[in-house]
């Protein structure tokens, strides 16, 4: 028995334990059986964080976030299996307080007479790792910046061997770095000259760089791999150690085949630049040409606007007085045929300036949904007697035509200026085709269109087969005063007032002619959706007055006396201001008014919209007539009248006047009755809380529903509709959707959920109706778009109350 053996015993019990325990290796011995740690060092512990009786409730995965129980079986099956012996790998380890650190891990399973251990030796490597991570970081910067660089980069070791290319410099010489790595630079790019000679290294500018230790630059000629020659200009550098010796070189070269034959190309240039320069002279004054049309139009627009307004006023007191004159008693037969002739000329004037408001974009449309086929049918008697019995007309309206949203009234005179047109360009004699079909212009068309939006349009043709156009003038047609009708046969402002109409109304226009065969006239007019309004004709003789108050206001003198006398002799009471202010003084006065006219272009700091909407507060009945002859965007906006909004157009007749007030005053009459009288029908009251921030508006809402004979609760905040909610039954909730603790649209939700037989109606500025979509039945729920009229109001409820009331019925 070696004496030995029992040194090495006491050392094996006493020793091995204190050395694994102060090991700077982390250690851990944990059960095959268990899975759970038997012996955990003090370095291990140390850096864990656990103590040893917490670390023998614990496993390896408890330890390694980057594994789950089963992930971490998987990894040690080939040293469960015998496949390995060992297993070598790197992974995270979380210390008790949250905080992870990266380790390098050899794992074995250590047979043991009782049970096998897996014996783990782990080294702390976040240091290494950063330090790696760094590294990586660095030299991917500095890849990136060297294969993203169009300059190819050399890098020269101290014999002139390649050690490096970038992305750049293989594709300018043709190899791989791999090919060229340890070869002189020498052979790989200039290993001879173009013509085959041999070229001698001593010769080679960039080769210098190195002994001479300086920076070189020049030119050479490289040899691609494929054995073709290409220029380049390089600069050669040496690169110096933190000691300040050099140590290889570094080289930057560009490829200046496409310099040399840019400046080949340039000289070819400046020839056919000599060869060019009459073109671009007839080039510049073609778009001077076009400058000055442009500047012509702008003109023309800006002088339409600016003078439209008291232009239309002068024919308004013209056009007053004509009238009045013809009614007085002295008027003989010979006067009121010379005051019709100057009523005629105040027509002719009227249309001559609406003319030229439609060409600059600035006339006010009153667009409806219309059918455009339906439309051309109505109008086939009115085109035929313009255009003689000489001509054939055929009319051709495809099926399944769609809506478009267009002035009806516009369409009918572009219809008829057209046809004139025709007849005029056939003299008399030939065949007019008017076409209605619908139509896609699509992304290429748009390309090549630059004023054209992509999409579906309802199309209107009128094709003549008259005398054509030339080419050369074909394209002038739609400017302004220009015609190629004799002298004395048209102004020139037809088609450039169906131009301006067709872009106010978001379409297209496109002429078509060849000159001997005829002209067609395409529109494009947007398509919608929405279902076509029915259009109920004037009838201006039915002319008549009333006994109503009217409160007129305008600020000429002479319009305004004009239209005072006018509303007069038709019978009403009148009341007149000069300016908003005034008039505001008398409505505030408590004088009961009817109706408000008012001019549109008004001085002062109270412009008319604001005095309408004041009027209106004051007295919620009270009917609202705009008047003038250039609205500008106070009540129209994108080229259409605002919503709800009454105008009469200056110059206007006795006749027109007394219909549209007419119209007005029956219009708020049957309105007011509807709204004072919404519910005896039903005879039932209900509750209804009112959720708005605004306190006029909920005052106004209030009143109204009081007034139709239901009981009102007012909230201004969410939190006090929930209390009210909470107190006592609710059948409708009217809610406003900004609110400032919270979405009006979010409580509707809520109360769903709570009142499930409640009735909701939303008032918003913008369609909502998307977001409580599945939310809520819609036959329990009503949109009312702000702003809103009493009537708006009320009408939701009755048909709200009627929805939910046919639902109980049918339960």
């Amino acid at each position: 028995m070696d004496p030995n053996d029992g040194f090495l015993e006491h050392l094996t019990a006493e020793r091995l334990g204190q050395i694994v325990e102060n090991s700077a290796t982390e250690i851990y011995l944990f059960s095959q059986d268990t899975y759970r740690f038997v012996l955990v060092n003090e370095g291990a512990r140390t850096n864990l964080g656990y103590t040893n009786r917490e670390l023998r409730s614990l496993a390896p995965w408890d330890i390694k976030p980057g594994f789950s129980k089963a992930e971490f079986m998987d990894t040690v099956a080939p040293l469960v299996s015998g496949e390995v012996s060992y297993l070598d790998f790197e992974t995270i380890h979380r210390r008790k307080d949250g905080t992870d650190y990266n380790v390098s891990v050899r794992l074995q399973l250590v047979a043991n007479s009782e049970q096998p251990l897996f014996f783990a030796a782990i080294q702390d490597i976040t240091h290494k790792t950063a330090i790696e991570d760094e590294l990586r970081r660095t030299t991917g910067r500095l890849d990136a910046i060297l294969n993203n660089t169009t300059m190819s980069v050399f890098m020269m070791d101290h014999r002139q061997h390649c050690v490096f290319m970038n992305k750049a410099a293989e594709e300018l010489t043709g190899y791989k770095f791999e090919e060229t790595i340890g070869r002189p630079l020498h052979d790989v790019v200039h290993h001879t000259y173009p013509d085959g000679r041999p070229f001698p290294i001593d010769e080679c500018a960039i080769d210098r760089a190195f002994p001479e230790d300086n920076q070189t630059q020049g030119e050479e000629i490289f040899v691609h791999k494929d054995g073709r020659f290409y220029p380049v200009a390089f600069t050669a550098s040496p690169m110096k150690d933190e000691t300040g010796q050099t140590f290889g070189t570094i080289i930057e070269v560009r490829d200046i085949e496409e310099e040399q034959k840019a400046r080949k190309a340039l000289n070819d240039f400046n020839a056919e630049l000599s060869r060019r320069v009459d073109e671009a002279i007839a080039e510049r004054r073609r778009v001077e040409a076009q400058l000055v049309q442009a500047q012509k139009m702008e003109a023309v627009g800006q002088l339409t606007g600016g003078v439209a307004h008291d232009f239309n006023n002068l024919l308004q007191v013209i056009s007053g007085s004509l009238q009045l004159a013809k009614k007085s008693p002295a008027a003989d037969e010979r006067l009121h045929q010379r005051l019709d002739a100057a009523l005629d000329a105040v027509a002719r004037g009227a249309r001559l300036a609406t003319q030229l408001l439609a060409f600059s974009r600035q006339q006010t449309l009153e667009p409806k949904v219309v059918n455009v086929g339906r439309l051309v049918r109505n109008m086939d008697e009115l085109l035929r007697r313009a255009i003689g019995e000489t001509i054939e007309v055929e009319t051709v309206i495809s099926g399944g035509l769609w809506n478009s949203l267009v002035d009806p009234g516009q369409i009918e005179n572009v219809l008829l200026n057209l046809a004139i047109n025709a007849r005029d360009a056939m003299d008399g004699q030939g065949k007019l085709t008017i076409e209605a079909g619908n139509a896609e212009l699509d992304e290429a068309y748009a390309r090549a269109h630059a004023e054209v939006k992509p999409g579906q349009y309802v199309m209107l043709a009128i094709t003549d087969t008259g005398c054509g156009i030339p080419a050369d003038i074909v394209d002038k047609v739609f400017d302004p005063f220009f015609t190629t009708k004799p002298v004395g046969k048209g102004t020139g402002l037809g088609l450039s007032m169906i131009f301006g109409f067709v872009k106010q109304s978001e379409g297209h226009i496109k002429i078509y002619s060849e000159e001997g065969q005829g002209t067609t006239v395409r529109i494009y007019l947007p398509r919608t959706r929405e279902r076509e309004d029915v259009i109920v004709a004037e009838h201006i003789e039915t002319v008549s007055g009333g006994d109503e108050t009217i409160l007129l206001v305008e600020d000429d003198d002479a319009v305004r006396t004009t239209s005072l006398e006018l509303l007069r002799d038709l019978g009403y009471r009148v009341l007149e201001a000069n300016n908003a202010e005034n008039a505001l003084a008398i409505v505030n006065s408590g004088i009961a008014i009817d109706l408000l006219f008012t001019d549109v272009v008004m001085p002062g700091s109270v412009s008319s919209p604001d005095l309408a909407r004041q009027a209106q507060a004051k007295l919620p009945n009270l009917a609202v007539l705009f008047t003038s002859g250039y609205t500008r965007n106070a009540i129209v906006h994108a080229g259409r009248l605002d919503d709800g909004v009454s105008l009469i157009s200056k110059p206007f007749t006795r006749e027109r006047l007394a219909l549209k007030v007419r119209e007005l005053l029956n219009k708020y009459r049957s309105e007011k009755a509807s709204i004072t009288t919404p519910q005896k029908a039903e005879n039932v009251q209900r509750t209804i809380l009112v959720l708005e921030d605004e306190a006029f508006i909920r005052l106004v809402a209030t009143d109204v529903l009081e007034e139709a004979g239901h009981r009102v609760i007012e909230a201004g905040t969410i939190s006090e509709a929930r209390s009210a909610l909470a107190e006592q039954a609710v059948d409708i909730l009217i809610a406003d959707i900004g609110l400032p603790d919270g979405s009006g649209l979010d409580f509707i939700s809520e109360a769903v959920g709570e009142r499930p037989s409640m009735g909701f109606i939303v008032t918003s500025g913008r369609d909502v109706s998307s977001e409580l979509s599945g939310k809520v039945s819609e036959s329990d729920i009503k949109f009312v778009n702000k702003p809103y009229q009493d009537k708006d109001l009320v009408s939701a409820l009755r048909e709200l109350l009627s929805r939910k009331q046919s639902m109980r019925r049918a339960k």
